[in-house]
């Protein structure tokens, strides 16, 4: 993962993170309720993603 990649997927990871904060707890729409639904798995899973991609690089330097 070059550096530009990461730093490209931890600013999403913040804007999520900032959605997540700033949503609506009762919002009557069912577009920001997948929004969010999506919102929640990219939380969870860009980390893994950047962690797996970081180690795997580190890994294959050596």
């Amino acid at each position: 993962m070059d550096r530009t990649e990461l730093v490209q997927t931890l600013t999403l990871w913040f804007v999520v993170l900032i959605f997540i904060q700033t949503a609506s707890g009762t919002s009557d729409s069912q577009v920001l309720d997948a929004i969010g639904i999506v919102a929640i798995l990219l939380m969870y899973l860009l980390p893994v993603w950047i962690i797996v991609n970081v180690v795997s690089d580190f890994i294959g330097d050596q």
